[in-house]
């Protein structure tokens, strides 16, 4: 009997190791993200204006939150899954603190557009099984969102050059015609 105990006691052992070894696979494959392969996506942004570049920079976060969405469509990051789980909070932390010369319904709507596309971006990277093409969507819809904030701001200044230019030009008619009803 003590051979069979024996023998006994090291298949419970071995059953225990096992199942020990079963339950970590599929969490190093969940967080696992050597196997993520995104293809390296084109990370041009529009350029911001002059004036609106100004503004931009009392803006916390905002060049930051560019440098790290560039970063990410480079594939220069060794945690996807991080960099947007903090990306998710800066993008919070710029939907709240929109500087107030900037806050018009244009860009906050934007900006809250643009949330969500990195919520989403978030979310799918941490499914269990994450699809290389969609992750490459959602990027590409983020870009795309982050590139309608960026257009947005700069229509907001070329529209105040232009209502300046109008005021200007409506100015000067007047003071003509002022000057010529003088001169009658």
């Amino acid at each position: 009997m003590k051979p069979f105990g024996k023998a006994l006691v090291l298949i419970l052992i071995a059953f225990i190791v096992s199942c020990n070894t079963n339950k970590e696979n599929p969490e190093n494959q969940t967080n696992n993200e050597s196997d993520l392969d995104l293809p390296k996506l084109d990370s041009r942004f529009p350029v911001l204006s002059p004036e609106a570049q100004n503004q931009v920079t009392s803006w916390q976060y905002f060049k930051e939150f560019e440098n790290d969405l560039k970063r990410i469509n480079q594939g220069n990051v060794r945690s996807y899954r991080a960099e947007t789980e903090r990306m998710v909070s800066v993008s919070d932390s710029l939907l709240k603190n929109i500087p107030e010369y900037l806050n018009t319904n244009s860009i906050s709507s934007r900006m809250r557009v643009l949330n969500v596309r990195i919520k989403l971006l978030d979310e799918n990277l941490h499914q269990p099984t994450v699809k290389t093409d969609v992750i490459a969507e959602n990027l590409k819809e983020a870009n795309a969102a982050f590139s309608n904030l960026i257009i947005q701001i700069n229509e907001l200044f070329e529209k105040q050059r232009i209502d300046e230019m109008t005021r200007l030009e409506e100015n000067m008619e007047r003071v003509e015609n002022s000057q010529a009803q003088d001169s009658l």
